[in-house]
């Protein structure tokens, strides 16, 4: 049309964009969108988002994910206030369990150190659970006697549980965790045998269990049997009495994992673990009957001797030396092909390390992580006797020593395995303080390594040194 002026592109799209200019997108975006960006922040921030806007005022009761611990307490406050503090955080947590919207919370950790009430507790597991959560995080210190709500035990949503917190399991009559996978208690407290029996029974399709520093009261039997079971963590402490001649049988033929720790009163049975890969065990000897003990211990061995990889510690080794003709009682580890020993190894273990190993053709990697503690009673006609383990031929490829001190026996003990493992890779030697500053005597250790006569043209030995007490280390490497 004549007198129109046509302007060019560039400057329609400029002008567009000055009409534009301030304008919130962001806000304009649909909820389930923003209810995504708000999943990538802590919960601190997401709640924070509400003064940006009107329409950012209420979007954070429906988050899903919500982790709150009492660092938030001291944002921005001072330490002196702690009673107002504490009174504030805990009405905050309160707050943003109570204010969520209709939608499901996915996962609810609270992280405390500090006290919190049981009310409160049993209000916010109560809020939890209306809203479908799947994992359950509890870390709370309490001031009184706290019962777990009965809601909790009938859970059809609940998929991960973790309580770290002194309460006692009182478990009703109608108890199912249908979904339930993961189960982890720490140090909660188990009552009598029908109130473990009830739980354990009562997880048809539990992968994961961590029972760590528990109370057993009046607890004579345990059984836990759960075809689904995968990982499995029991840990009691080195004076814990609680389970003393409690029988604990253990049934579940697809463990792959087993975590085991307790003192030698505990009898424990382990059944059809032969899908079992990862195995670390540590028992605690409090110098009760030697046969009794060692009968435990090699009943123990034998239940884990299809596993791939082995972690052996606490008095394990000790317990064992106590044992009669332990050769033909050890199991044959046809599988094994990892092993870590934590014990100390002394003139009265070195057998007990020599007859695992014999019963273990297919090892490839041998750790031994305390060192040696044979102090004068060394004798190299021990090694000298000793018959070679069969996987020294034909698989040890990696073997490594910590708390080196370049004393006689770590010297023979080095020297056996140079000269008989003949398939040997790498030899990794990790020193002592006190070796780690003593110059000359490494001087002395790196001639006599270059000297020792060796089954393995190929091995590379690398020495590590710490430096300070801050375990920064220097690497020396021999190539044999």
């Amino acid at each position: 049309m004549e007198g129109t002026v046509q302007l060019p592109k560039c400057q329609k799209l400029s002008k567009e964009k000055n009409g534009s200019e301030g304008e919130d997108i962001i806000s304009k975006l649909p909820d389930g969108v923003l209810h995504h960006i708000l999943s990538f922040l802590s919960t601190k921030d997401a709640i924070r988002t509400s003064i940006l806007s009107s329409r950012w005022q209420y979007l954070w009761t429906s988050i899903s994910d919500i982790d709150l611990n009492d660092t938030l307490m001291w944002f921005g406050k001072k330490r002196e206030n702690y009673p107002m503090c504490r009174t504030f955080f805990l009405d905050f947590v309160e707050r943003v369990l109570l204010l969520h919207d209709a939608s499901d919370i996915k996962r609810l950790r609270l992280t405390f150190d500090v006290h919190v009430n049981a009310s409160r507790v049993n209000s916010w597991i109560s809020a939890a659970i209306r809203h479908k959560v799947q994992e359950l995080v509890l870390q709370l210190p309490l001031r009184e006697l706290f019962v777990l709500p009965c809601c909790l035990f009938t859970c059809k949503s609940l998929a991960v549980l973790e309580l770290r917190m002194d309460c006692d399991l009182r478990i009703p009559t109608n108890i199912c965790f249908s979904s339930l996978k993961s189960l982890m208690l720490r140090p909660v407290t188990f009552l009598d045998d029908n109130s473990a029996q009830q739980l354990f029974s009562s997880c048809p399709v539990l992968e994961l269990l961590a029972l760590e520093d528990c109370e057993w009261k009046n607890i004579k039997s345990i059984t836990i049997s759960i075809p689904t079971l995968k990982d499995l963590t029991f840990y009691t402490g080195l004076n814990d009495e609680d389970l003393h001649d409690c029988e604990i049988k253990i049934y579940a033929a697809n463990l792959i994992s087993l975590n085991w720790c307790s003192n030698e009163t505990v009898d424990f049975h382990l059944y059809d673990l032969s899908s079992l890969v990862d195995a670390s065990i540590k028992l605690w000897n409090l110098r009760a009957s030697q046969q009794e003990v060692a009968r435990r211990a090699v009943k123990l061995l034998n239940s884990i001797h299809n596993t791939k990889s082995l972690k052996i510690s606490g008095d394990i080794f000790e317990v064992l030396s106590f044992a009669e003709n332990l050769l033909n009682c050890v199991p044959t580890f046809n599988n094994l092909t990892h092993l870590e020993v934590d014990s100390e190894i002394s003139p009265y273990t070195t057998r007990v390390l020599m007859d695992i190993l014999q019963k273990s053709p297919e090892l490839e990697f041998l750790d031994i992580g305390e060192g040696l503690k044979f102090g004068d009673v060394f004798n190299e006609v021990d090694w000298m006797l000793v018959s070679v383990p069969c996987c020294f031929k034909s698989h040890l490829k990696t073997f490594s020593l910590s708390n080196f001190d370049g004393n006689a026996s770590d010297i023979h003990l080095l020297k056996f395995m140079l000269k008989n493992a003949i398939v040997l890779e790498s030899m990794t030697i990790y020193c002592s303080h006190n070796f780690s500053a003593d110059v000359k005597k490494q001087e002395d250790v790196s001639s006599q390594l270059k000297m020792l006569p060796r089954g393995s043209e190929s091995c590379v030995i690398e020495i590590q040194l710490l430096l300070d007490e801050t375990a920064v280390v220097h690497t020396i490497v021999l190539i044999v």
